[in-house]
């Protein structure tokens, strides 16, 4: 949920890779800022609610799920708590819309542009995930990578069905039987397909695979990743980074006689 939490940040992921080898014109040592403050309590917030929502979710299938159930109290404190967390979600989306809504624009504009060339990106990715050490992913021109854009794309389709679909199950007196069968069986599913992304991130994230050593330090550890790690995921995203910051750096502090004398 990296990606996801990013645009409230950049706007104003995370990412893969491994962090064996620093590319040709990194210094060893260097990191790029991914993530500033905001992304990384959003990242949080919004992984501590939708895994406590998943969570209480999976408790109420079939029949409930009893050593599940027993987290949040019983089958009804379940339901109680499935519900309030979705509203919660559901409240915080519409905020974070009021209140960003360039920040939003952004990152569904960067999760939803797919290049013809990128294409490469997926075919060279399995030779990279299982020897990241002599394969490197094919480049892309995004902030995010293909597979980043793939995993927000999920996320964002599976939440608004959930929601909606919750939203027309929390009365369903107001409709017909065939609209509230109709509405779990797309909330059952749209469950499955978040659980599914949320354990493929948690994957990418953890490290355990060679290939994305390191990447837990886009939203954690003051959100900076090697410099080396970041060219080879986000090149481009990399290349303005770090012009970035190398601009910033030869910038005299506020106050300083070299400041006073520009201005």
């Amino acid at each position: 949920m990296e990606a996801a939490a990013t645009g409230a940040d950049t706007a104003a992921d995370e990412g893969h890779g491994p962090a064996e080898r620093p590319e040709r014109g990194a210094r060893p040592g260097e990191r790029l800022l991914r993530n500033g403050p905001a992304a990384r309590r959003l990242h949080a917030a919004l992984y501590l609610v939708t895994l406590a929502l998943l969570a209480s979710g999976v408790a109420l299938l079939g029949e409930g799920i009893r050593p599940l159930e027993s987290v949040f109290g019983g089958h009804v404190a379940s339901a109680r708590a499935h519900r309030a967390l979705g509203s919660a979600l559901i409240a915080a989306a519409v905020l974070l819309a009021l209140t960003r809504p360039r920040a939003v624009r952004w990152f569904l504009a960067e999760s939803a542009r797919f290049r013809r060339r990128e294409l490469s990106w997926f075919a060279a990715y399995p030779t990279f995930v299982l020897r990241p050490s002599r394969n490197a992913p094919a480049p892309h021109e995004g902030h995010f990578d293909p597979g980043q854009r793939v995993f927000n794309l999920v996320v964002v389709v599976a939440l608004l069905a959930l929601s909606a679909t919750g939203v027309l199950m929390s009365f369903p007196r107001a409709f017909v039987p065939a609209v509230f069968a109709w509405s779990l069986r797309i909330h059952r599913a749209a469950t499955w397909a978040l659980l599914a992304a949320v354990a493929g991130h948690v994957l990418v994230a953890s490290g355990v695979l060679r290939a994305y050593r390191g990447v837990w330090r886009a939203m954690h550890a003051g959100g900076r990743v090697p410099r080396g790690l970041a060219e080879r995921l986000w090149p481009r995203w990399a290349e303005r980074a770090a012009r970035a910051e190398d601009r910033d750096a030869g910038s005299p502090p506020p106050g300083s006689p070299r400041s006073r004398a520009r201005g």
